[in-house]
């Protein structure tokens, strides 16, 4: 089966995991294009106008950029736009904008949220992605102390919550949502679920994963959305 086009992506970004849960869902044959983080501003098929990741080229050529009208984009073209659709737009499109809102931003507080943690994600980050040689080794060593001092550092103290208790919270406050269901689609996941799903999963390579892991419900529906991936 043919490619049905390109996914343009960072290993480790959290917005990519996002397209590449929903494209394992829906068991759609694809190339991923691992990009080189510091030069992104030249390699991308969107640059210079869009310079992020993921960046979407489909099989006539066409470029999508943005993770979660990426998402939706395919889901309309290879499905029909069946994830997407709901009886309740309104509950809909406000959790989606929870999803992109609260745990996009909550992925940097408990990757980075100490200067441990800032080394370990970072040391990581630069032997999963495609750096150069010299770059690889300037962004494990001199990307954690930017990253922790002042990214994360920031959020932490603003928010008030460790980032366990953060995502703790978040997970409570999503999965009190299913009304009994297993997923926030209800018996099958829609959109929002593969949103959210993408944002957890992102944070499963790291060590930092284990704080997450203990939260039941969250970790009940976070396995129940890995089962339907065709990998």
């Amino acid at each position: 089966m043919a490619n049905a086009g390109q996914l343009h992506m960072l290993y480790t970004c959290p917005f990519c995991w996002k397209v590449r849960g929903l494209l394992e869902h829906l068991d759609i044959p694809h190339e991923r294009i691992q990009v080189n983080p510091m030069r992104t501003k030249k390699t991308l098929p969107s640059a210079p106008e869009w310079n992020k990741v993921p960046v979407w080229v489909d099989s006539n050529n066409e470029v999508h950029v943005d993770s979660t009208p990426i998402m939706k984009h395919i889901d309309s073209i290879h499905n029909g736009g069946k994830l997407w659709s709901s009886d309740d737009e309104e509950r809909r499109d406000k959790w989606m904008d929870w999803v992109d809102l609260h745990m996009s931003k909550a992925t940097i507080p408990i990757l980075y949220g100490s200067l441990g943690s800032a080394l370990k994600t970072t040391t990581r980050v630069s032997k999963l992605e495609k750096f150069g040689f010299f770059s690889k080794r300037l962004y494990a060593w001199a990307g954690f102390p930017v990253m922790w001092g002042i990214i994360a550092k920031k959020r932490v103290k603003k928010d008030g919550r460790t980032p366990k208790k953060l995502w703790h919270d978040l997970l409570s406050e999503f999965t009190n949502q299913f009304d009994g269901s297993m997923f926030f689609g209800g018996k099958t996941p829609d959109l929002v679920d593969l949103a959210a799903f993408g944002y957890v999963r992102s944070i499963s390579p790291y060590p930092q994963f284990s704080q997450i892991e203990d939260h039941e419900a969250g970790m009940n529906w976070y396995r129940a959305v890995e089962a339907t991936l065709k990998v």
